[in-house]
């Protein structure tokens, strides 16, 4: 019987607790009404959520109106919301399946966030295995697409991936159970579809236990990607080290490796990285160093013999921060903290990068933090005359992406007393007569 068999899967695979707070996606076909009748009968803890993408018409609304009723006569709570798809579509320069997917999410997970859902349970069962399977396979997937749809990913979970499609249309008879069928699911315009109606009936008539070995070989794919997963993370642990602003991977060492292209796109594609940026991030020679590859939320900098994957933060206009007093703790954009210190206290001859000792004399408030911009310039410690801070961080061999990321400190007079991490200024420094000394730390965070 359906309903044990995923009572036990359920079990078996741990993939929830009874006591867990589930969102249902029902779509009001067939996999999805069978979905909601399975977890009522199995009392579990259950909200609905449906989306009308308004792209069938009256069709969509006899859906929605679907699952809106079964949810009242059972007494289950149900989030319904209409979308505009073709509009989102045209207006984002998407595919109408993107768009469709893209708006789903997007509700599902404002809901899941607002409401504290456990998870999303969606209604993806065998034969829709073996289809992605084929999909990947046309795509020239790696081993991760041919692994099929995953049983769980993140905070989404597919329990009725043990169930065949004519078992879930057995118990939907059986029980009575009243769906809407997709017109569009009749259709060939979509690779899924066409597979679902020509290609994969192919094969049964010539293998009639084609989907149960494919079933098979997903599982043993699934489980040597594992395996695999588990050696390249143990590789990475001695490339990757953390880095000022992400993370750096050694580039030489990764270059020692047969299969180095592989190894880095299995790293960075999460990313969103495509493999022939990967490629042409190994190809950089030393002397083409400093080209950046950017995917949608990350960039890669290729820098000598390393590259540095970093977050791509959302651009800000130019802001200055007025420091007014010695008091004064700064959190953003950097943290800094200030003191005043009796000069016997402090030996300023042992000063870090992230540390500065002023002469608490020279120094006139307000001051101002601000990133460099082109065209400053300050006269560094020891030095007689003025300098521009490109220069230093040309001399001082900082990569780009510090570059990007360094921060000046100046005084009432907007000269500059330290450029952070590289070089305090001349005209504060400490000298035989000073009393009090101001110290300046760069927290990390």
């Amino acid at each position: 019987m359906l309903l044990k068999q995923f009572q036990n899967f359920i079990a078996q695979k741990q993939l929830f607790k009874s006591t867990d707070k589930l969102l249902l996606a029902v779509s009001g076909g067939i996999d999805s009404m069978v979905l909601l009748h399975l977890c009522l009968k199995a009392a579990f803890n259950f909200s609905v959520v449906h989306v009308n993408f308004k792209l069938r018409g009256k069709a969509s609304d006899a859906d929605e109106a679907l699952v809106m009723t079964t949810c009242k006569t059972n007494q289950i709570e149900c989030y319904a919301k209409s979308f505009d798809t073709l509009e989102y579509a045209n207006n984002n320069k998407l595919s109408t399946q993107m768009a469709a997917r893209n708006l789903r999410y997007q509700f599902f997970e404002a809901l899941i966030s607002e409401h504290h859902f456990s998870y999303l349970v969606t209604a993806h069962h065998a034969d829709d295995n073996v289809e992605t399977f084929f999909i990947n396979l046309l795509r020239s997937s790696g081993i991760k697409g041919l692994t099929g749809i995953p049983l769980q990913n993140r905070n989404i979970i597919r329990p009725l991936l043990f169930a065949k499609r004519n078992e879930i249309e057995k118990y939907a008879t059986e029980n009575k159970i009243e769906f809407n069928n997709d017109s569009s699911n009749l259709k060939d315009d979509y690779l899924r579809n066409h597979l679902r109606h020509h290609a994969i009936p192919a094969l049964h008539a010539a293998m009639p236990n084609a989907n149960k070995q494919i079933i098979q070989s997903i599982q043993h794919l699934q489980s040597e990607s594992n395996v695999l997963d588990e050696l390249h993370s143990k590789a990475f642990e001695a490339l990757v080290s953390t880095h000022a602003h992400g993370f750096s991977i050694n580039k030489k060492a990764l270059q020692n490796y047969t299969h180095a292209e592989t190894m880095l796109f299995i790293y960075l594609k999460k990313q969103g990285f495509t493999i022939s940026q990967v490629n042409d991030m190994l190809t950089q020679t030393k002397e083409e160093s400093g080209r950046v590859f950017n995917a949608e939320k990350h960039s890669i900098l290729v820098n000598r013999n390393e590259l540095i994957l970093s977050e791509i933060k959302q651009k800000t206009e130019q802001s200055v921060i007025i420091i007014e007093n010695a008091n004064q703790l700064i959190e953003e954009p950097i943290q800094l903290s200030m003191q005043l210190l009796p000069i016997k206290e402090v030996d300023y001859k042992k000063a870090k990068a992230n540390e500065a000792y002023f002469d608490a004399e020279k120094i006139t408030f307000p001051l101002r933090l601000r990133k460099w911009q082109t065209g400053d310039s300050m006269q560094p410690l020891g030095m007689k005359n003025k300098k521009k801070v490109s220069d230093i961080l040309i001399d001082n061999k900082v990569d780009l992406l510090t570059k990007a990321n360094t921060y000046v400190l100046c005084n009432n007079q907007n000269e500059i007393i330290w450029l952070i991490r590289q070089s305090v200024s001349e005209t504060s420094k400490i000298n035989e007569s000073c009393k009090k000394i101001l110290y300046i730390s760069l927290q990390t965070k």
